[in-house]
């Protein structure tokens, strides 16, 4: 039996290689990104998006102003059984790594400088293609 059974579920299965998630809100919808880490030149993706809806919309007027349409507004039981997950597995990668936060800050500095520059080098590129 697994540790992450939610998570698998959710198609998720080199759980050992989770570096981060993330968790925003659009709209009626939950977005869950989980981020990998992955060895430089590797195939695989680098990080999996996964919503979970609301459920408000196509409900009937008469039903709209019970308690049970002021319940559907709760963030759905799986995103909440994958997030305690990733908690778990969180907790238990910071008791064998524990991270200081200045090279937290850090590394993730250097991450967003070579994303920018990634960018930038493609944007530089489609302008010079335009000529």
């Amino acid at each position: 039996m697994s540790d992450y059974p939610t998570l698998e579920k959710m198609g998720v299965k080199s759980v050992e290689s989770i570096d981060k998630y993330t968790l925003r809100h659009q709209g009626d919808t939950d977005v869950l990104k989980i981020y990998y880490k992955r060895p430089k030149g590797s195939l695989l993706s680098r990080s999996k998006k996964f919503s979970f809806l609301r459920g408000r919309r196509g409900i009937p007027l008469e039903v709209r102003n019970t308690k049970a349409f002021d319940q559907m507004d709760k963030i759905s039981p799986q995103l909440l059984a994958a997030l305690e997950e990733l908690k778990k597995l969180d907790a238990r990668r910071k008791e064998v790594d524990p991270l200081d936060p200045k090279q937290k800050f850090l590394s993730d500095l250097d991450h967003l400088e070579k994303v920018m520059n990634a960018k930038l080098d493609e944007i530089r590129r489609q302008i010079n293609e335009m000529e």
